[in-house]
């Protein structure tokens, strides 16, 4: 008798004790699905935001790809990709004030870092 109630409450232990873990895990995926919504929409925002300039700046069709690295503490870093054969061509100097034109503050300041890169 003593051996089953033992075992019984081993069992129900057991059970509380991962219970309280799902629950602070259930939690944790919650505040990361915000994360990512919110980094989602200012990536969205980005991409728009450049196509455009790069459109007003004769850049027609240029693709434009995002990667990112998540830093410690949750921050990330980005690699913006410029996809455009006429960018090659230009300067450095032009090059260099091409991409302080794409640079937007609002997204610097959310982000550990912004590299772009024009391939």
């Amino acid at each position: 008798m003593n051996r089953g109630f033992g075992m019984i409450t081993a069992f129900l232990i057991l059970i509380a004790a991962l219970g309280i873990g799902g629950t602070a895990l259930c939690g944790e995926r919650k505040n990361y699905a915000k994360e990512n919504e919110r980094y989602a929409l200012l990536e969205t925002t980005f991409r728009e935001r450049t196509k455009k300039i790069l459109e007003e700046q004769g850049f027609r069709d240029s693709g434009v790809t995002l990667t990112w690295t998540r830093e410690e503490g949750g921050v990330r870093s980005y690699r913006a990709e410029i996809h455009h054969r006429r960018i090659q061509c230009l300067e450095r100097d032009d090059r260099e004030r091409l991409t302080e034109s794409l640079r937007w503050e609002e997204f610097s300041r959310e982000v550990a870092s912004l590299c772009i890169v024009y391939t």
